[in-house]
């Protein structure tokens, strides 16, 4: 089972270490309060298996979000939540 995990943010990228993922995952941004979802732009995890990432927040309004990781369109795994600020 896919498994994606928050380690740490700053002003510039949310690291995050991943597990499992299958080939073609793409990180996306949700905001937790509106729902909207935001790819991100990074293709860190597309070719799948296990890793460690820092993935760019740029352009991302303040929040409160936190990362899917997408495969076809279907959510396979997230992390907790986390601010930017």
């Amino acid at each position: 089972m896919p498994t994606l995990d928050y380690v740490r943010n700053d002003s510039q990228s949310v690291s995050v270490t991943y597990t499992d993922m299958p080939a073609g995952t793409n990180a996306v941004f949700v905001n937790q309060v509106s729902g909207q979802q935001t790819p991100s732009q990074s293709g860190a995890m597309s070719k799948g298996d296990s890793g460690s990432a820092d993935i760019p927040i740029s352009g991302l309004a303040l929040g409160e979000y936190y990362l899917q990781g997408q495969n076809s369109g279907q959510s396979i795994a997230r992390t907790v939540m986390f601010y930017i600020n």
